[in-house]
């Protein structure tokens, strides 16, 4: 390949008149393959990638896509982010027999692994079978982005509109999200969190005689993460509480009160089984939102705002008690709560649940 002294050194940003010559080299058809990898390799190993070299790796998986593949996903550990990303964004929609798949997860490169699972179910198409054995089995992980990468997975499956008869894998991953969200990393506590919320509500939604059961118990695990150490998680957790559809009013109210009640003892609105639950989630959800709402940072106050619109509309009981924690937010020193929790009152107003006492009018007559 011509000019390819000038590309020997990795540290050596490529010039334009190598760019020129590589890309002259991948149009022409009688270009060996050899060649095409030697390119690619040369690409990726580029320390300082542009614009010019990051749009020659997008030609080089464009026209040979099963080279770009081959060669980029293996070299992952020494390819700068940006270029390896480059080369994954125009791999989307090739397909992937499941032994190449399997081959590429399994393989000795660990960011490899991770780029694989972060975007299987979104830029390959793979056995929805396979690809969340893998995913789920890549949870148990030693690395935490590796895990965190197939969490990431398993959210992406809910987020593209991915459906499973087997209530068993469902029950199997939401399962394991629970259990990670008492890992020691916070990006993996983050994804946990995320598929807690996406997967929780499809097995909530796969049985109408348990949706109440698995309803409340997603509030409670979401709730339990309103104390976490880390800012994004809390920030989730809250985010998460949006995609409620049901919740009992017991649990509701105690995410008011920091003092666990004894309501879930004395009324049964759900059968026995949903009256012991409430004694078991009870410690987990008691004040969550209060403390959401009382936290330093205004990202966390705000997603809380955000969550009653939705949490308010499934209790008038609720709205009512809730009501007098967003009178207080009005005082809050971040004006992004302050409209947020106006905006969340007005869309109470619009669902029939902003009932205004005498108290709160001096807060909003103004």
């Amino acid at each position: 390949m011509a000019n390819q002294d000038e590309t020997s050194d990795p540290n050596e940003t490529l010039s334009l008149r190598t760019l020129c010559t590589m890309r002259s080299h991948l149009l022409h058809p009688s270009t060996s393959k050899r060649t095409v990898s030697n390119i690619l390799q040369t690409l990726t190993n580029s320390q300082h990638p542009t614009p010019h070299s990051l749009k020659l790796l997008s030609d080089v998986a464009v026209h040979h896509p099963d080279l770009a593949l081959a060669a980029a996903l293996p070299a992952a550990e020494s390819s700068p982010r940006l270029a390896v990303e480059a080369i994954g964004a125009s791999l989307s929609g090739l397909h992937l027999d499941d032994a190449r798949f399997t081959s590429l997860c399994f393989g000795a490169s660990v960011p490899a692994r991770a780029w694989m699972l972060r975007n299987a179910g979104w830029s390959f198409q793979v056995r929805p079978g396979l690809l969340l054995a893998v995913l789920l089995g890549f949870t148990k992980d030693p690395y935490p982005y590796v895990r965190d990468a197939a969490l990431e997975g398993l959210f992406g499956f809910i987020e593209r509109g991915g459906e499973l008869k087997d209530v068993g894998l469902v029950d199997a991953c939401y399962r394991r999200a629970v259990q990670l969200l008492r890992d020691v990393d916070p990006c993996v506590r983050f994804s946990a969190v995320r598929v807690v919320a996406s997967w929780g509500m499809m097995l909530a939604a796969s049985s109408s005689e348990m949706k109440a059961y698995w309803s409340n118990d997603v509030f409670a695990k979401l709730c339990s993460m309103a104390r976490d150490m880390n800012m994004k998680v809390r920030v989730e957790a809250f985010n998460g509480l949006r995609k409620m559809e049901m919740v009992s009013e017991d649990l509701l109210l105690q995410s008011l009160a920091k003092r666990v009640s004894g309501r879930g003892k004395q009324k049964d609105t759900g059968g026995q089984r949903t009256s012991e639950q409430f004694v078991m989630l009870a410690s987990s959800v008691a004040g969550a939102l209060v403390h959401g709402l009382e936290d330093e940072f205004f990202e966390v106050r705000k997603s809380v705002c955000e969550s009653l619109r939705t949490l308010t509309s499934l209790s008038a009981a609720f709205a009512r008690e809730a009501l007098d924690s967003l009178m207080d937010v009005l005082n809050d020193d971040s004006a992004v709560v302050r409209l947020q929790a106006l905006e969340t009152m007005h869309h109470m107003a619009i669902d029939g649940r902003l009932k205004l006492q005498e108290k709160h009018l001096h807060m909003v007559c103004f």
